[in-house]
């Protein structure tokens, strides 16, 4: 029998890696659109999601936070949504970091931007505008899922 490893690259066709950022991750959870169809994507398998413990931490405190209003129940019942969704990684070490700090204006990213290399990830999914500047691979949620499915 066939892995499905063996099977994509016997049809030519290889899953996209597909490290995303965690105010994709929020917009997926909380509101219908582009966002939650790429989360649902990476549920059944058509692509591969994934994103770090560290990513996880801040969609949790979004979650958290007053603007949604979500008890401590709904949010645990989002969170197991993600990981169903995505492949949740170890945070990388402060000197995994070092050499993108001096890259961004806003140092909590270089977390999201070290762990796309690092995890050697196609695409990095975020809203961010200064990543989408600044990271080669760096697209939206609507530019993914033109890659994965079409025009949408």
């Amino acid at each position: 029998m066939r892995s499905s490893r063996e099977n994509e690259q016997s049809s030519g066709k290889r899953k996209l890696n597909v490290f995303v950022d965690a105010n994709t991750i929020v917009s997926g959870l909380v509101f219908e659109g582009n966002e939650a169809l790429l989360l649902k994507l990476g549920a059944i398998g058509a692509c591969r999601l994934r994103t770090t413990r560290y990513v996880i931490d801040e969609v949790d405190k979004a979650l958290a936070g007053k603007e949604f209003g979500l008890g401590w129940d709904e949010i645990d019942k989002l969170l197991s949504v993600v990981h169903n969704a995505l492949v949740v990684h170890e945070p990388l070490r402060e000197v995994e970091l070092k050499k993108y700090l001096p890259r961004l204006d806003d140092k909590k990213d270089a977390h999201v931007w070290a762990a796309y290399e690092k995890l050697k990830c196609d695409i990095l999914v975020t809203g961010d505008r200064e990543l989408l500047k600044k990271v080669t691979g760096a697209k939206t949620t609507k530019q993914t899922l033109e890659m994965l499915i079409g025009k949408t």
